[in-house]
């Protein structure tokens, strides 16, 4: 709690991919330990199959401590099952909808404003949009160190010939 008595608020963006989202969760939950208000936003269609998962239980402890919400991706059922479609909409309609999303947050009264945008390492886009409206941001990887390591040295990996372009 700060000293003003007003938690701080952020905004937690997970990748819409397996492996990405109950991590951040996890992570969320973390920072709501440290007196945190937490906004957890995912697309419309991983945000439902998030709300019908939950235990009844579930819910309730949500509901006092992590906000859910949902941004629209602009695609159809379809098209969601294709990751490359997924991409293209993070890349070109998400961040518009992620402005709306904080502006509506911070312009309502009901919380403190958004003091930091955590965004899942693979939602550059997000960190984009934090850093146009002058948010403090961070990104969170996933992942263990280990592959974060490995990812980080491939070009170096190439370059020794130790693994090829494949």
């Amino acid at each position: 709690m700060t000293t003003t008595g007003v938690q701080p608020h952020v905004v937690v963006i997970a990748s819409p991919f397996q492996g990405h989202i109950m991590p951040l969760m996890r992570f969320s939950y973390c920072l709501v330990d440290g007196g945190i208000e937490i906004t957890f936003v995912n697309i419309e269609s991983i945000h439902a199959s998030l709300i019908d998962s939950l235990p009844e239980k579930g819910k309730e402890l949500l509901d006092d401590h992590i906000h859910l919400v949902s941004i629209p991706d602009g695609l159809t059922p379809k098209e969601r099952e294709d990751p490359k479609q997924l991409h293209s909409a993070a890349s070109s309609k998400l961040p518009a909808e992620l402005e709306k999303l904080v502006r509506n947050i911070n312009e309502s009264g009901k919380s403190g404003k958004i003091a930091c945008i955590i965004a899942d390492e693979t939602t550059g886009w997000a960190l984009d949009t934090a850093r146009k409206m002058g948010i403090r941001h961070a990104s969170f990887y996933p992942a263990s160190a280990g592959i974060k390591a490995i990812v980080h040295h491939i070009p170096k990996l190439i370059e020794m010939d130790a693994i090829d372009n494949n």
